[in-house]
């Protein structure tokens, strides 16, 4: 009965490490181990870093997760990686998006001198596509649609759009307002956006900046906004919303004038951007692997009174390797913060976790039914994804 409870548990470990350990890792170290009882083992192999580009190159080594160190789980690819550093964030910044092309967030029919129409509807554009271009032209802007739109004369125009990731050509034809006398399509569109938020990190090689840990959605269509490009900018906060369960809490300021880097990209993992005003003197701490992050204590860096960042206790409740941005379960068990926001509140999305010494990860979201609690994103993650949005750059650039 013993071997048989024995064989059955064993057999439920490997299944579940199977399915929610990962397929691959970074590490500077020769063994890695995940929740105490997997690990795995690398060969020897020498990392290659580019200081010109910031990015770690080395050899891929297969290897074998095992269980309790006997008991075959899965392979691993294990990539030999230099300790990466950098300069941690806490402050509150102001982020301004401009969409790459212009996206439909409602649509409307246009009283005519022959009637109603819905020029929209007869062209199958829909609410949450991006409009890229009519006739050709480039549209990146309300008064460039506009423009486009009152010079047709009612003329079919050949348009781009962009919906789910693909390219689809359609046309609209745009009528005459009966009240107005001009030309309209009757679409309306969200051309930027902006609002405050944590900053995560700046690189200081490569000169990333790095930001929320999510991407940012458009409120009305629920959809990621594309982003061609944006700012950082300074911000100061000038009050709360405290967080109660059922609604979530906010910190609430203004996006200042002064700017300190590009944004190249709002993606699934965050806003990464690039600054040339990087201190080069302030404190370096060192990026936590996936696989050195553990439950239990650590702090986030945020900015919540008097525009000065401050640590806060909280504790890592779960640690998830099968996400993207959903790494880490957290709970804010520091008083001081418990009282000034009620947990996490919009605006936190990006402050810096802290664990024995190095950056582990960024908090993301909140569990709007208990605001004590919330999700966050490795580090590790961050840094991956900034590394290719670099990459990207570099390559377009030669």
């Amino acid at each position: 009965m013993i071997a048989a409870v024995f064989c059955l548990a064993i057999f439920s470990l490997i299944i579940f490490g199977n399915i929610f350990l990962p397929d691959s890792a970074m590490t500077n170290q020769n063994e890695i181990s995940y929740y105490g009882i997997y690990s795995a083992e690398k060969n020897n192999s020498t990392a290659v870093v580019s200081l010109s580009k910031g990015l770690s190159e080395g050899k891929n080594d297969m290897s074998d997760i095992k269980l309790f160190g006997a008991f075959p789980v899965k392979n691993i690819s294990l990539q030999e990686a230099s300790r990466r550093y950098v300069i941690t964030g806490g402050d509150i910044i102001g982020i301004r998006l401009k969409t790459n092309g212009v996206l439909i967030v409602g649509t409307e029919s246009v009283e005519c001198e022959e009637g109603t129409r819905d020029p929209a509807a007869e062209s199958d554009i829909r609410i949450g596509d991006t409009l890229v271009s009519v006739d050709g032209t480039k549209i990146s802007s309300n008064e460039e649609l506009s423009g486009v739109i009152e010079s047709s004369e009612g003329k079919t125009l050949r348009v781009e759009l962009i919906r789910d990731s693909k390219k689809i050509n359609t046309t609209l034809t745009p009528v005459k307002s009966k009240l107005t006398q001009l030309y309209k399509c009757g679409l309306w569109i969200r051309d930027s956006t902006g609002g405050i938020g944590t900053l995560t990190y700046k690189d200081p090689v490569t000169g990333a900046v790095a930001t929320l840990g999510h991407g940012i959605y458009d409120v009305d269509t629920n959809k990621l906004i594309p982003c061609e490009r944006g700012s950082f900018y300074s911000a100061s906060l000038s009050g709360i919303k405290k967080g109660i369960g059922g609604s979530a809490g906010e910190l609430k300021g203004s996006i200042g004038t002064d700017m300190f880097g590009e944004i190249f990209t709002n993606c699934e993992n965050g806003i990464y951007g690039f600054s040339s005003l990087i201190d080069l003197k302030s404190e370096f701490i060192p990026v936590a692997y996936n696989n050195e992050i553990k439950t239990g204590k650590a702090q986030i860096i945020s900015t919540v009174t008097g525009n000065k960042k401050e640590y806060y206790d909280i504790n890592i409740e779960k640690i998830n390797f099968d996400s993207e941005n959903k790494n880490m379960i957290i709970k804010v068990t520091d008083s001081e913060l418990l009282d000034i926001t009620g947990g996490i509140v919009q605006g936190m999305s990006g402050s810096p976790i802290i664990q024995n010494g190095m950056l582990v990860g960024a908090v993301t979201h909140v569990f709007v039914s208990d605001p004590t609690k919330g999700y966050a994103i490795f580090a590790e993650n961050m840094i991956n994804t900034a590394d290719e949005i670099l990459k990207n750059s570099l390559e377009r650039a030669s």
